[in-house]
């Protein structure tokens, strides 16, 4: 967290949170009400500045102020980059463990502990790389994603029961 934002929470300790004013999308794009945040600054301060809390909501430390944060599908998004997962908003570089596809076809990895979709953009290839032969029958899942040196174990799981076994909070309120 920054500098700057620690010495505000503890000179302020007792500023209210808010709820349902930011949103992280399935690309890892920040929204505040329905409008894209497309500032550079303020894309790099909110994903220096996100975490969880225990109860396991997401958010953003505004100075002293925790702007929570709903998620359209997972706290972390991936994209595979030269081989390697890249996460965001958070700029990890961490191995995989497991991977999980949704009845719709959404996929999922654990990384890091933390659970992130995959990025939509990069499907097409993955499927292509790490899932050769596969019908796309989610109800017949392949028993891993094959990619680079890494195979991952794949599941089906539902996008709720994800969230359960991660312990994200997708929709924080008061």
């Amino acid at each position: 967290m920054d500098s700057q934002v620690l010495a505000a929470m503890a000179k302020w300790p007792n500023v209210p949170a808010v709820f349902g004013w930011l949103r992280l999308d399935a690309r890892g794009q920040w929204w505040i009400r329905e409008e894209r945040l497309s500032h550079d600054g303020m894309v790099a301060f909110f994903n220096r500045n996100y975490s969880r809390d225990a109860q396991g909501r997401y958010y953003v430390q505004n100075g002293p102020q925790k702007v929570f944060v709903s998620l359209d599908a997972a706290p972390l998004v991936a994209r595979l980059q030269d081989g390697r997962w890249q996460t965001l908003p958070c700029d990890d570089d961490v191995q995989a463990r497991e991977a999980f596809m949704t009845e719709d076809g959404q996929l999922f990895i654990e990384i890091a502990g933390e659970l992130a979709v995959v990025d939509d953009r990069d499907l097409p290839d993955i499927a292509a790389a790490g899932l050769a032969g596969w019908d796309g029958d989610t109800t017949r899942l392949p028993a891993s994603l094959q990619l680079a040196e890494h195979p991952l174990p794949l599941s089906r799981h539902s996008l709720a029961e994800l969230w359960q076994r991660y312990g994200v909070v997708a929709r924080p309120h008061a």
